[in-house]
């Protein structure tokens, strides 16, 4: 972030000085301080303490411990950091922690004080929660979580935290494991985002434009209410959001998975997905969801998802791919990881991944879409398992992640693996779960927020597309008619 040079403006004085019988009024007029502030700080400060406190062992010590836990039952996980150097304000906090369980309805982060030992603390002797500061939302799957906290931190000197688990058990990892929690802290104004910046003249509406959206086609057999039992009425659009591929003359149309419910067999594709999105079958880029693959003797397998789009899906054995279009390189990932061996690093998609990037490192602008999203404010919410895919795009310099699963609309803004935003060479992520099987009730859609998001909608139904330029794009959700929700504006490649 720059310094901040904005003049800033000194009152006027005024001085009476006695001059023979009379006072002579002086006056000293605004000046601009041209002096500038303190440049804005990225800080990290690691834990330096750490344990959890439980009424079933109201007396016994946990500072030793390699796993943390917090639980409905009084259980709880405290932390203490000790935030210097700062020199400014604290303007944005966040807490990045390791959650070791494989799902989590979620846990809020509250302040205690900082005077306890981990050797010694127990129930008995744990400081008392104070004030809520932050939520992470749901976490599905194992690895570092982020929660907004900037309530927390008011200038240099220690803090105390607990992590609370109203809805279920969470476990954490301890610093003693190797992966201990972090602070994360910054100073001054957040970084922006250029808004100034000439559009190049080349920039054409030729460019090629590409459709995109998951969640897409409704079982056959049944039509379902929402995903929260509401009105049919609003479920099983998958032609309305078709036809809107259909008019726009698109390059490429890149379904996000969940192309076919409630599983993806052959015949339920031919019968549902075909006769609406598979009208544009012929420029069609897939990745399978979750209700793409089906579970036999064990294992998982999406031989009508393979078998329906042929080659265009990649390896059945893989399921990712890539392939140029325009100036743009494009990624098509496999998200489910129980289908292969993971999807961590050194796994076969992960090294795969890194190579691909390698290969492709003189494309001006990379665009990566898998299925269930590394960020989300929907019911799903942190996905930590992509972790290691998203650390290497960012590293690749991607520009834009495309993910469904949640079925909502939410774009969030450039951002790196910390959740933290960076304008210059963040990942911008849409979540598009929007075509055309179900919506949540609004009760449920956006239950917390996450941080760097932008825009929600939860309601309707729709596809995005993007303009693919040479240096950037252009987005817009179109939705389907009746609706009135639009959302548009041009990124920019790193």
């Amino acid at each position: 972030m720059g310094t901040d040079k904005r003049p800033v403006r000194r009152p006027v004085m005024f001085a009476a000085i006695g001059v023979g019988a009379g006072l002579l009024l002086l006056a000293v007029t605004t000046v601009a301080d041209e002096r500038p502030s303190p440049p804005g700080q990225r800080l990290t400060f690691p834990v330096v303490a750490d344990t959890f406190v439980a009424a079933d062992r109201a007396e016994a010590a946990q500072g030793a411990s390699r796993v943390l836990v917090s639980a409905p039952q009084g259980a709880r996980t405290l932390l203490r950091f000790v935030v210097s150097g700062l020199h400014g304000p604290a303007t944005d906090v966040t807490l990045r922690v390791f959650v070791t369980s494989k799902l989590t309805a979620g846990f809020q982060v509250a302040t205690i004080g900082t005077g306890w030992d981990e050797a010694t603390t127990s129930q008995a002797s744990a400081p008392a929660v104070g004030e809520v500061v932050g939520s992470s939302g749901p976490v599905s799957g194992k690895g570092w979580a982020f929660v907004r906290v900037s309530p927390a931190v008011h200038g240099n000197g220690p803090v105390g935290l607990a992590l609370l688990s109203p809805d279920g058990v969470t476990s954490f990892a301890s610093r003693e494991s190797g992966t201990p929690a972090q602070l994360i802290v910054r100073t001054g104004r957040p970084p922006q985002v250029d808004a100034a910046r000439a559009r190049p003249a080349g920039w054409s509406a030729r460019d090629p434009v590409i459709g995109a959206a998951g969640d897409i086609a409704c079982d056959p057999a049944a039509v379902p209410a929402t995903e929260d039992g509401g009105p049919t009425g609003a479920a099983c659009q998958q032609l309305a959001t078709s036809d809107l591929l259909l008019r726009d003359h698109l390059a490429a149309v890149l379904p996000l998975g969940d192309n076919q419910y409630e599983d993806g067999t052959l015949a339920k594709y031919q019968a549902s997905y075909g006769p609406s999105w598979g009208r544009l079958k012929a420029i069609t880029h897939p990745v399978p969801g979750n209700h793409d693959y089906v579970r036999a003797g064990g294992s998982l397998y999406a031989p009508g998802y393979f078998r329906y789009f042929g080659a265009a899906a990649g390896n059945p054995s893989a399921g990712y791919y890539s392939y140029d279009l325009g100036g743009w390189h494009l990624i098509a990932l496999n998200s489910q990881c129980g289908a292969l061996d993971g999807c961590r690093a050194s796994s076969r998609e992960e090294r795969w991944l890194r190579r691909d990037l390698a290969r492709n490192r003189g494309a001006r602008c990379t665009l990566a879409y898998w299925h269930e999203p590394r960020f989300s404010s929907g019911p799903h919410g942190q996905e930590p398992v992509y972790d290691d895919l998203w650390q290497d795009l960012y590293a690749a310099g991607v520009d834009v992640v495309l993910n469904g699963h949640d079925h909502v609309y939410e774009r969030f803004g450039p951002q790196d693996p910390d959740a933290q935003p960076d304008p210059a060479r963040g990942i911008r992520e849409f979540v598009v779960g929007t075509g055309g099987r179900s919506h949540y009730t609004p009760a449920r859609a956006f239950r917390t927020v996450q941080p760097n998001s932008e825009v929600r909608n939860s309601q309707t139904f729709g596809v995005l597309e993007l303009t693919l330029h040479a240096g950037g794009y252009d987005w817009r959700f179109v939705s389907t008619p009746g609706s009135a929700f639009s959302d548009a504006g041009t990124g920019w490649c790193h």
